[in-house]
């Protein structure tokens, strides 16, 4: 909802990060959402003229939104977020330009926005996200989609969650986060979920991780 409502106020998906006038990224989309996540008091305490882990914008790593930890993640010291964007030009979150919903023409439905990943270890205030050109679309590789729940899951451009296939190809992966490769059968592997939480807890997940369904017998 946050990136709708983003959507709706600047009429285009917020961009993955700000840059400086080197074009290093400076600032996060993660940041640029948390006045639509009801974190207005973060926000306004968060100064755009030094970078992400300046000496006024590191004292307020602590209050990471607990949305961008996964379910059992979110406690207190924690700033390390499971939710990541696929920058490239291809994709829905390109560096050179934003957006709109109109420019998505493979269907908001079939094309990945935010994917979990529980190995790159992105602190949630930088501006670091997975890269489309060098990241790996083998499902539960550490550097692609990777989860403490099984399947892993992502969240779509029409505001949808759903569970990726273990079994989902490489190729139909790299085609779920492209806006106009004219794929037809991604939605095939994408299956939405009401809850995010509705799914097993994975052996590598850490001592008192949470989930809703009862572990396997």
């Amino acid at each position: 909802m946050a990136v709708a409502n983003y959507h709706d106020t600047y009429k285009c998906y917020p961009p993955p990060f700000l840059a400086d006038l080197d074009g290093k990224p400076m600032h996060s989309w993660r940041v640029l959402l948390l006045p639509f996540l009801d974190c207005h008091e973060v926000y306004k305490q968060y100064r755009f003229d030094e970078p992400w882990n300046g000496p006024n914008n590191s004292r307020l790593a602590d209050q990471m939104p607990g949305i961008y930890a996964m379910t059992g993640c979110a406690k207190p010291g924690n700033v390390t977020t499971n939710y990541l964007r696929v920058i490239g030009e291809e994709t829905a979150s390109p560096i050179s330009h934003t957006l709109r919903e109109s420019d998505i023409k493979d269907g908001t439905a079939n094309t990945l926005f935010i994917v979990e990943n529980v190995d790159a270890e992105v602190h949630w205030m930088e501006p670091r996200d997975l890269v489309f050109d060098s990241m790996s679309f083998t499902i539960s590789d550490p550097n692609g989609v990777s989860s403490w729940l099984e399947p892993p899951a992502g969240a779509t451009l029409d505001g949808a969650v759903r569970k990726i296939s273990p079994r989902m190809p490489a190729d139909m992966v790299k085609a779920a986060f492209t806006i106009a490769g004219g794929e037809n059968n991604v939605a095939h592997w994408l299956e939405p979920i009401a809850d995010g939480r509705d799914r097993f807890k994975s052996k590598s997940a850490p001592c008192g991780y949470s989930r809703l369904e009862p572990a396997r017998p």
